[in-house]
């Protein structure tokens, strides 16, 4: 049996929480990738409002996600930054200064 629109937006529901929930951790997005159903014909006009807001929720949750991938690039171009610490140099710590 094939999937009615409801379900297909309800699934789409629960994966935007748990991306949300996976953001708000910090931990890495389950992702897999959505095709549309093909044998489910136009999108019932009652549901409109509803699948307007799930793609409006994926816009504002991408750019999150992108927002996250701007700031890990961030730290790790600053750790790169710092110089390799080389074998057998010695090292010192002002704690002093």
């Amino acid at each position: 049996m094939s999937e009615t629109w409801d379900e297909v937006l309800g699934r789409l529901v629960a994966d935007l929480d748990d991306a949300e929930r996976r953001l708000d951790a910090q931990l890495a997005p389950a992702v897999e990738r959505w095709t549309p159903p093909g044998d489910l014909g136009p999108l019932p006009e009652r549901l409109l409002e509803r699948a307007v807001a799930v793609l409006s929720r994926q816009g504002d949750l991408t750019a999150r996600f992108e927002e996250a991938r701007t700031t890990a690039g961030r730290h790790l171009a600053a750790l790169d930054a710092i110089p390799a610490r080389r074998q057998g140099a010695a090292l010192y710590l002002d704690v002093t200064g």
